[in-house]
């Protein structure tokens, strides 16, 4: 009588668990959680734009009142922007350009056809993208430098700010008029009660602020700080803004980690990732992967995690610098689906990630425009790079290009759960039948006869004609290590079918 198979099946990515009784897997790499059963492939990253004239340190992509595509970019010295009609950036900086530092970044936030960008060290800038702005201009008279902004119930609310009276005020928020972010009228005036201006100061041992968002599902925003996270709520004349720390809500160690998606901001706090909603944070990674993470992240370059939303994919994505990275730069994408509660890692170099949007071309455009022809386009025709509008995931190489990832899928690599199939016994291994939709995967064997022993595997054997990767291999413990090539042409990995049975037995 035929025995059937084992099946050691993949499940969510739990690195920080051990591999025993795990419900999850140790090794997730270059793919992302598709299903509750399977994991997809991700796209190389593909050249898109020319490259800026230095490190992108910021970028953001706007639909005007009309629907066309606006791109920016911040690198030290410049600002760019990019549109339909090309590829390469135009630089619109103000005249004499901006002096971002190293461990700067720009933030963008866009309101009524006005784009506003900031990066501290010089003053808040605008661009009109409804009044034909060709270059950006500084914000207005009297509002401050500030490292932070964001539109909260139609007000540009600023953080970590300076100004010529009181100087670098890192617990600082400040906010303009209603619906005009070109009117700073002086604090405590008559004409700034007139038109809800203000500004506070959250003074306490909650450290320097983090970050700004705003429309949380409880809270009209949040201010981010190293040691708590304020709830921001609209309270009207004469205060405008009321304030208050969310209880047991530890802070955020990394500006540029703070993503916010809908009525939920994720974080990276001291011991973890986090979601908050307004009201609390609760912890995404605990118990799955944070310990892991934080012991592969470089913390000397907290300033370049980039988190971004991949809406597409359902995904939160963050870009950190990991071991073996050249100078701080991003080596490793984390990569959070939030329907799904589960994470992979990808290896990819970045400068920046950022949510962007597709320019959108015809045929004849991307031959007459473009100059492409079928053979070099760097994505396929039914690619939603093509298609104006469409929310993208962009990624600056590190020769300052924005790229999509379009390319040829990466190639990855997926653990199975560890089993011990026959309790006190060993077990042998015959072959293994990969449950993959696609490409040709090859399939190594993990075993090892007690915990306190390495996993050793086998070589990895590739997929015959039959669908069998001939693998011999035999332990006490054991795990079965799914690979496949660069550019594989795939949808789903869900495990593998093991030909074996008990060790000694026939």
């Amino acid at each position: 009588m035929e025995k059937n198979p084992l099946r050691l099946l993949t499940g969510p990515w739990l690195p920080d668990l051990p591999a025993l009784d795990n419900p999850g897997i140790l090794t997730a790499t270059n793919v992302y959680a598709r299903t509750p059963k399977s994991y997809g492939p991700v796209g190389s990253m593909q050249v898109y734009s020319s490259a800026l004239g230095a490190r992108c340190q910021g970028a953001a992509a706007f639909l005007d009142a009309t629907g066309n595509v606006n791109l920016f970019a911040g690198d030290a010295s410049k600002l760019y922007r990019l549109v339909p009609g090309g590829t390469s950036w135009a630089d619109v900086s103000k005249v004499g350009g901006y002096s971002t530092p190293s461990d700067g970044q720009w933030k963008f936030e866009y309101f009524n056809g006005i784009v506003t960008a900031t990066n501290y060290s010089d003053p808040i800038q605008k661009f009109n993208i409804t009044a034909a702005d060709t270059a950006f201009s500084d914000l207005a008279s009297g509002a401050p430098r500030a490292r932070y902004l964001a539109f909260i119930k139609n007000f540009l609310m600023v953080a970590g700010t300076f100004d010529a009276t009181d100087e670098d005020q890192p617990q600082r928020v400040w906010w303009p008029a209603l619906a005009d972010p070109t009117n700073w009228p002086t604090p405590g005036t008559v004409a700034a009660a007139q038109v809800q201006s203000s500004r506070n100061d959250l003074f306490g041992d909650y450290g320097f602020i983090q970050g700004v968002v705003g429309n949380l599902g409880n809270a009209d925003g949040a201010v981010f700080m190293e040691r708590a996270v304020f709830r921001v709520i609209y309270s009207g004349p004469p205060v405008v803004f009321d304030f208050s720390p969310a209880e047991g809500v530890k802070g955020c160690v990394a500006p540029n980690s703070i993503v916010q998606y809908g009525n939920l901001a994720y974080y990276l706090g001291p011991d973890g990732f986090y979601v908050f909603d307004g009201l609390t944070s609760t912890p995404i990674g605990a118990n799955k992967f944070d310990k892991t993470f934080y012991a592969d992240l470089d913390q000397s370059y907290l300033d370049r995690i980039v988190g971004t939303a991949d809406p597409i994919n359902r995904q939160i994505i963050w870009a950190y610098p990991g071991r073996g990275n050249s100078g701080g730069t991003p080596n490793h994408l984390l990569m959070y689906n939030w329907d799904l509660e589960r994470a992979t890692v990808c290896d990819m170099e970045c400068e920046t990630i950022a949510r962007m949007l597709s320019i959108g071309y015809t045929l004849d455009q991307l031959y007459t425009v473009l100059g492409y022809t079928l053979d070099t386009l760097p994505a396929p025709l039914d690619s939603r790079v093509w298609t104006g509008g469409q929310l993208l995931l962009g990624a600056f190489d590190t020769a300052h290009k924005l790229n999509y990832l379009s390319g040829a899928n990466l190639a990855p690599t997926v653990d199975t759960t560890e089993a011990q199939p026959f309790p006190g016994r060993r077990w042998r291994v015959k072959g293994a039948r990969p449950l993959v939709d696609g490409g040709t995967p090859s399939v190594a064997i993990g075993r090892r006869e007690r915990l306190v022993d390495p996993v050793t595997f086998t070589a990895a054997s590739a997929m015959n004609a039959l669908g069998i990767c001939p693998v011999r291999a035999s332990g006490r413990y054991g795990r079965a290590r799914i690979t496949l090539p660069a550019g594989s042409d795939f949808s789903h990995i869900q495990g593998v079918e093991l030909d074996g049975d008990q060790a000694g037995s026939r």
